[in-house]
This record gives C-alpha cells, structure tokens and sequence, in this order.
C-alpha cells in the first residue's frame, strides 16, 4: 500500500504515543528508507531509540535531523539535552554555538515582552508555583488561545514559539505560564510571524510503500 509520506509520519506518531513502539520505528525506518533526510522522521526516531536507551543512535539521528532542517528548534534541544545528559558538555558547547550562531536559541518573546514594557518578573513565586501545577495538550493550548491546533503547531515547528517539555511519551505538556505566553502571542506577535514565516519551495507529494 502506497501513502503519502506525510501520512506516514502521521500514522508513526500516533504508534509512538500509543505505545506501538515496533511499529512506529518500523514506519520511521520505512520513511528514512525511502528518504534519508527527512528531518522529522530521524527526530522522532531518535526520541525512540532514545527511550529504548540507546544514546549514540540517538545522537546521531538527533544530528542529522538537525543537518536536514536546521531551523527547528526542537531538534536542537533534544540533541542537547542528550550531550548534557551524558556529561559530553564540551561537545554541547559547541553544538549551543552552532545554534546560537543561525540565532535559534533567540526567545520569541523577548521583543514582546520589551514592547509591553516587561520584565519577565511580574507575576509572584507563588503565582507561578500555582499556574505551573498542572499541565495542557496541545490541543487545550489551542482551543484556549483560539488558534487552529495546525497554526500552533506550524509555529512550534518553525520556532516562533518555544517547545515545551514533553512527557514519557513524547508528548507536548504545557504549563499554564507557556499558554499566558501564548495568547499574549497570539494577540501581538502572530500577525508579524505569519508574514515572516519563509514556506520555502513548493515540493510534490512523497510517497512510501507501507
């Protein structure tokens, strides 16, 4: 059966959260078989590999989905947070310079907190120690922020927001500060972001045997 690569991915992802591990990674190796390079693929086979404990197949998916697509943010910090973890901090230093350098460790909301005239430091301790007791998926984040889920993920994708953490299962879980930070967003900073978002090239449709 042929699909769409997209839709492999998909159908991966849903395996992974679920907990159909062979099968996602089969699914991804599928893809990566068909595609070396594609970036998504090899991220999210190296939070697999990683899950199962193997770190140096992680780091080097982790590597290469960052050499296929370097302006997505996330694969920067899961390759970091392997490096830090595995006490290999000098290797890490130079892979923060090499993201600091494309600038895409900036934080998108320094220039709207600077244009609101914030300091980041406005809401008390206790305050975030209560916003930040729970947790909210993506797609509360999205309902609450009145965005399309898709628009949300496009700008985690290219880095106009910051990833939040993800649980044992890689999923988003976003904390009650992120979500104010994404509204506050949404309502100043999404218009200029949309604009500035490059799409790239049109490409045709990918296609893999599954």
């Amino acid at each position: 059966m042929k699909v769409a690569a997209s839709e492999a991915l998909n159908i991966a992802i849903d395996a992974q959260k679920n907990g159909r591990i062979s099968d996602a990674e089969q699914i991804y190796l599928d893809i990566l078989l068909n595609f070396p390079s594609h970036p998504d693929a090899l991220h999210n086979l190296g939070v697999l590999v990683l899950n199962e404990g193997d770190k140096q197949k992680a780091r080097n998916y982790f590597s290469r989905s960052i050499a296929a697509n370097p302006k997505v943010k996330q694969f920067w910090l899961s390759y970091l947070n392997l490096l830090i973890d595995s006490d290999n901090l000098e290797k890490a230093k130079q892979v923060f310079s090499q993201a600091e350098y494309i600038g895409i460790t900036n934080d998108p909301f320094v220039n709207i907190r600077r244009a609101l005239g914030l300091s980041g430091n406005e809401m008390q301790p206790t305050s975030v120690t209560a916003l930040d007791s729970g947790s909210l998926s993506t797609k509360e984040v999205a309902a609450k922020a009145k965005v399309h889920r898709d628009t949300l993920l496009r700008w985690l994708r290219n880095g106009s927001i910051p990833e939040p953490k993800r649980d044992h299962r890689g999923w988003r879980k976003f904390s009650y500060t992120e979500l104010t930070a994404i509204i506050k967003f949404t309502q100043l900073g999404s218009s200029k972001t949309d604009v500035a978002i490059d799409s790239g090239p049109k490409q045709t449709t990918k296609w893999i045997s599954l």
